[in-house]
């Protein structure tokens, strides 16, 4: 190759100076139609080490483009012979060295022929390895930022101008629970995560006022001290930096700060303690209720609980006297009988401190215990539990409970009660003799025997009344039903009617006193159920088609959705019919013609559930916990639409549970009610 390029071998006939190429900074590369180079300039030998001879007359992508990108270098090859292009700009293809190491090269490439007829293509190339490099190196400076950012050991978050999330780093969803994911979906996530509603209106504008949050003039940065809800529901207290690093981006820094205020808090109430135990001293010309009252409702507020007790033991500390009860508990107490004398064996979960001679924490109420009793009806429901033993000398004298705190108990409220209950033991041993302490319990038990006997008054009059209500009733319904017969003689239409009302509400009266003397047997236990193999389906077939025979009026449909094979349960056949013609009456009581009443029967494990469904008026939510209870009635009034004497759903309730099963209730007012029960079933090889 001589330094005067001749080209008219590719098709042009001029000639072209190779020495002004030489001088050229750029690469020059000159292809023949083969793709053989027939000419390359200085700067391509100084950049990649090799001499012409290694070049010229060679395929170019087999010396000059590196294994991984031959592919691609003969398909644009290709398409120049193909004439599907005839030239291609900024396209980047790495320069293979001679030493083997690449330099990154952005070429140009045009196709040039004669008349129409292709001859070869020139090619430029500029070396960008140093642009490339300087790349390189901003983008590991970025991802370094990223990974420092990403594992902060702050929860960072970055904010549009509109507050919408860009991004969050991993202490922030470790923190908080929430992804990036589940923030998107949050509408104005900061509100949410906020969890005093009153603060949820505008929180990051109150953020960035000078009235809500202290700022640092010299970095422009706002800090401010809040609360966060995490997905758990847990609330986290909160350091928030704020500030603007551009015109529409924003940052928030978030320190956890929760346990330096559960310090604090922990401090405080150490001082409150001090300050309730002065307050006690005090107490000293006051009566003893007084002094109970006061530290009862001190134990509560140190212990951030809601309710709480105080029990006085007896000598042989075999039996416990309830002394009292917080005001909080007594407003949510719901109990008919409140007990207030227990034996050692009555006493579950609450009774464990007296059994072990400590405090007693139970952060999980609801868990099964072996010694647990189980909550009395109407009992205030208790989700975590601190009892704490009062000692004088060796002798537990008193046991004080606090419950429902709304993180779990620990140590600091161990030693905050119980520092106090001995302070409030002490000052009443001050005050009032052992002879005093034990009258006032001796009172206790005299009273409370008084109300048993009041108790059992009420039971033998509940048993006469019901007795002398039916004596008369009996012959009032036989000779009823003989004259809607015609056994006494033929009626005329309106006679049998006048005589079926009467009839019917004779029955109607036998149903509520047997109801009453059904209640009186369970509340005295002399009910003996007298069990047999039973087939649910059976049961229930012939009280629907008892009450559907006897129905005067078109009523609402009823539809059964049971199967023919289902196992048998042990139960008596009688009070189990009682239990579903008391449901289905209801159901068909309150559902108007147009409804429908659907009964479901299924196999559940080892127990038959069964549905009555209908679409009648539906019971209110804050009635359904009621609904069971003795006498109670949705609508109590005088005027209430429907009759009743409420103890229906008690009954079957109680019959139910004799039978080892369960009953409940849901339901939605305008659409309807459901009642299921469950009843255990018998083992085939038992039947």
């Amino acid at each position: 190759m001589s330094n005067s390029l001749e080209v008219s071998h590719s098709g042009i006939e001029s000639k072209i100076s190779s020495k002004i190429m030489d001088k050229l900074p750029m690469m020059i590369l000159f292809l023949d139609t083969k793709g053989n180079v027939s000419f390359v300039n200085k700067r391509i030998l100084e950049l990649t080490g090799y001499e012409e001879k290694d070049i010229s007359g060679k395929q170019w992508f087999d010396v000059l483009v590196p294994d991984y990108f031959k592919s691609e270098s003969r398909s644009i090859w290709n398409k120049f012979i193909s004439d599907k292009i005839d030239s291609i700009d900024n396209l980047e293809i790495p320069l293979l060295k001679r030493d083997g190491t690449n330099i990154f090269v952005l070429w140009n490439a045009v196709s040039f022929t004669d008349d129409g007829i292709f001859k070869g293509i020139i090619i430029s190339g500029e070396d960008i390895t140093q642009q490339k490099l300087s790349q390189r190196k901003l983008e590991e400076s970025e991802l370094l930022f990223r990974n420092v950012v990403e594992f902060s050991p702050l929860s960072i978050a970055l904010l549009d101008s509109s507050y919408s999330p860009i991004y969050f780093n991993r202490k922030f969803t470790k923190t908080f629970g929430y992804t990036f994911k589940d923030v998107l979906e949050m509408d104005k996530w900061w509100e949410f995560a906020d969890p005093d509603p009153k603060r949820r209106k505008t929180i990051l504008d109150s953020w960035c006022s000078n009235q809500s949050s202290s700022r640092d003039e010299r970095s422009n940065v706002y800090k401010k001290e809040c609360k966060i809800s995490c997905k758990d529901g847990s609330v986290k207290d909160i350091r928030l930096y704020f500030a603007k690093i551009t015109d529409d981006k924003i940052i928030l820094l978030f320190k956890n700060i929760t346990e330096m205020k559960a310090a604090q808090k922990a401090f405080f109430l150490d001082e409150l303690r001090l300050e309730a135990l002065v307050e006690l001293n005090q107490f000293t010309g006051s009566k003893t209720r007084d002094i109970m009252h006061f530290s009862l409702e001190k134990a509560v507020e140190l212990t951030e609980s809601q309710v709480g007790y105080i029990a006085f033991i007896n000598e042989d500390e075999a039996t416990a006297s309830m002394y009292g009860w917080s005001e909080k508990a007594m407003v949510l107490c719901d109990i008919e009988h409140i007990k207030t004398e227990f034996n050692f064996d009555e006493m579950g979960l609450w009774g464990e401190s007296l059994r072990q001679r400590k405090p007693i924490i139970t952060n999980d109420y609801r868990r099964e215990y072996s010694f647990k009793k189980g909550l009395p009806e109407g009992h205030v429901d208790i989700h975590n539990h601190l009892g704490i033993p009062i000692f004088d000398n060796e002798k537990i004298v008193m046991i004080a409970g606090v419950g429902n705190k709304d993180s779990d108990y620990n140590s600091s409220d161990i030693r905050h009660i119980t520092l106090l209950m001995r302070g409030t033991w002490e000052l009443i041993q001050r005050k009032e003799s052992e002879e005093q302490i034990k009258a006032y319990a001796e009172e206790l038990s005299r009273n409370n025997k008084e109300l048993e006997s009041l108790d059992r008054m009420k039971d033998e009059f509940m048993a006469n009344i019901t007795h002398e209500l039916k004596t008369p009733l009996i012959p009032i319904k036989g000779y009823s039903e003989l004259l809607f017969e015609g056994h006494l003689g033929a009626l005329d239409e309106e006679q049998i009617k006048s005589v079926g009302v009467i009839l019917q509400n004779a029955k109607r009266l036998h149903k509520l006193i047997d109801s009453l003397l059904y209640m009186q047997n369970i509340h005295s236990g002399n009910i003996q159920y007298h069990l047999d193999s039973i087939d649910i389906v059976n049961v229930l077939d012939k009280v629907i088609d008892d009450l559907l025979s006897i129905r005067s009026k078109k009523g609402p449909v009823v539809n059964k959705e049971y199967n023919l094979s289902l196992p048998f349960v042990c139960g008596n056949v009688i009070y189990l019919e009682q239990v579903f013609s008391h449901i289905l009456e209801n159901a068909l009581k309150f559902t108007s013609p147009e409804g429908l009443i659907t009964v479901i029967v299924f196999h559940e494990g080892n127990e038959i559930h069964v549905v009555v469904k209908d679409t009648g008026i539906g019971i209110p939510k804050d009635e359904i916990q009621h609904i069971f209870k003795r006498f109670y009635q949705v609508d109590g009034s005088r005027t209430r639409r429907y009759g009743g004497n409420g103890l229906g759903l008690y009954l079957c309730k109680s019959i139910v549970e004799a039978h080892g099963g369960s009953i409940w209730a849901t339901s939605e007012e305008d659409k309807g009610t459901e009642i299921h029960m469950l009843l255990p079933t018998i083992e085939e090889d038992n039947i």
